[in-house]
């Protein structure tokens, strides 16, 4: 359970576009801090979260970054996803179009 809860905190970090916490410098430090049988351990848990289809820690984090994993707080309930998106508006037509990033 602990390491699930510190994962989200550092899911957390990331996605916050507040915080300066750039995802490869995570990424090395979770390649550098963490021995090889936690890493395994900590890719095993987030492979089995249902919450998410990520199946290793540096693909979460890489998504929490791009704003496409939850990050459930103590309270039961997810923050907020922020997400930068494009839109293409035909002045003419009215239409509008979400352009992928």
């Amino acid at each position: 359970m602990l390491p699930v809860l510190l994962f989200n905190v550092i899911s957390g970090l990331i996605m916050d576009k507040a915080q300066d916490c750039a995802t490869e410098h995570v990424e090395k430090m979770i390649d550098d801090l963490i021995p090889k049988d936690a890493k395994k351990e900590l890719d095993a848990l987030i492979k089995n979260d249902p919450t998410h289809q990520f199946k290793t820690a540096k693909e979460a984090l890489l998504g929490a970054a791009e704003g496409k994993l939850p990050i459930i707080k103590a309270d039961g309930k997810a923050l907020p996803l922020e997400i930068d998106i494009k839109i293409k508006i035909d002045p003419d037509t009215k239409k509008i179009e979400v352009l992928q990033l």
